[in-house]
């Protein structure tokens, strides 16, 4: 019974590791894959080098209005894209996803690391 309780409480932490990973928060408004505005509930980046297979975004000039994990870059006009410290971060957007600095819409002499294309 002991190996058992072990084990939940192993599995518990592993999915709660991951969920912290922001791979959690993929929907229409923010990270599914696009190729139109259609596929998204705002805005979508269609395939390119910076959006590898599209990318559901919603237009900001400030991150206070982002979605929590992201942050609004100048890019795009303004666009709320997936914080991250590591390209590992990226990893559920897909293969071709990385973690870059960008500029912050807000504040252009202030960086922070999101997930671009490769």
């Amino acid at each position: 019974m002991r190996c058992i309780v072990v084990a939940l409480v192993y599995t518990a932490a592993a999915w709660a590791g991951w969920a912290g990973c922001g791979g959690t928060g993929v929907s229409r408004e923010i990270g599914a894959r696009c190729a139109s505005a259609s596929d998204c509930d705002d805005r979508c980046l269609p395939p390119s080098n910076d959006y590898p297979g599209g990318l559901c975004t919603l237009d900001c000039q400030a991150s206070r209005e982002c979605p929590e994990d992201t942050n609004c870059v100048d890019k795009d006009s303004g666009v709320c894209l997936f914080t991250c410290n590591f390209t590992e971060d990226c990893e559920f957007l897909g293969a071709l996803w990385q973690c870059k600095e960008q500029n912050l819409r807000e504040d252009q002499n202030q960086k922070v690391k999101v997930c671009v294309g490769i």
